[in-house]
């Protein structure tokens, strides 16, 4: 987990001139800030994870976690490692003190913590601070763009699961949808197959590509259709996406931007890929991109399709 110096500094913060003002947004990149801020400062002292660990009396381990913004920080925990890091700049350490406070608050989706898995859970926090989706999607419509009739069909493979479960499920998805009437910019490349497979029958398939229909004339929203008939593509085997970061508002570094994040749900556990695994995710989207259907062509598309079922 080491780096060099050179790279540990160039993740702090810059010398604030004046006193930095409130931090706000999601706890989860709050959290993730604060731990990236700490494992710069770390680096920089030449101190490692079991002298923090001794510090605050907790494994390397958990000092990893803090570090990768898995796990909260305590204010006092703050406290402890700037002092073994040997940090004296106060406007920082009270920024790293009001990011670990604000980091260690409960999201609105908490209360659906019974259903969703932590990293289910970070890749919800990340979502309400992104800026722009960039969504690869293979077999089902995306959950963001999701009517709840068709939500509710998506559950039917999924054996074992009480009704409790998946309403829960739904209504935090739908919930999720509130920021497609916001600034956030998506741009999403759809399989044909996701628009062809009809869950739950036509009329609620009628109905959720009518809905895409309705999204896609946002002009926040952009869907491209990825045809059949163009063969196989990189990147088509396995659905993602890739989460884009603003500046964020009170940020001990003004102007800082949270880094790019990729995310992959699978059956085996979600995944994540950040830092320089995530420029050949961009290069893979742009080619799916490039293969899909043009947004006009794309709405025309699904357009014809709910009409042939309407036909049927």
């Amino acid at each position: 987990m080491g780096s060099s110096n050179d790279h540990a500094e160039s993740d702090l913060p810059k010398k604030l001139g004046g006193k930095a003002m409130p931090s706000s947004g999601s706890p989860t990149v709050r959290r993730r800030r604060a731990g990236k801020i700490l494992r710069a400062l770390r680096e920089q002292s030449g101190k490692d994870a079991n002298d923090a660990a001794d510090a605050l009396e907790v494994t390397s381990s958990t000092i990893y976690r803090m570090e990768l913004g898995r796990v909260g920080i305590k204010p006092r925990d703050v406290q402890a490692l700037v002092e073994v890091y040997g940090v004296d700049d106060a406007d920082l350490i009270e920024e790293l003190v009001r990011l670990a406070r604000d980091g260690r608050k409960r999201g609105w989706w908490a209360r659906y913590s019974d259903t969703i898995s932590p990293p289910y859970a970070t890749y919800i926090g990340l979502e309400q601070d992104a800026s722009s989706l960039s969504l690869y999607d293979g077999l089902i419509i995306n959950g963001l763009l999701q009517t709840r009739e068709y939500a509710k069909h998506t559950f039917d493979y999924q054996l074992g699961q009480s009704r409790r479960y998946m309403a829960e499920r739904i209504d935090l998805r739908m919930e999720r949808q509130q920021r497609l009437r916001s600034d956030l910019k998506i741009w999403n490349v759809i399989d044909e197959a996701a628009i062809r497979r009809v869950l739950g029958g036509p009329k609620v398939m009628i109905d959720q590509l009518r809905n895409l229909l309705e999204l896609g004339s946002l002009p926040n929203v952009h869907l491209q259709v990825l045809p059949f008939d163009g063969g196989a593509y990189p990147g088509m085997l396995s659905s993602f996406t890739i989460l884009g970061f603003g500046e964020l508002d009170g940020d001990v570094d003004p102007g800082y931007r949270h880094p790019d994040v990729v995310y992959i749900e699978g059956h085996n556990g979600d995944v994540y890929e950040e830092g320089e695994d995530v420029q050949p995710f961009h290069e893979i989207f742009g080619n799916l991109r490039s293969a899909a259907l043009d947004p006009g062509r794309s709405l025309e598309f699904i357009e014809q399709q709910a009409e042939r079922l309407k036909a049927l």
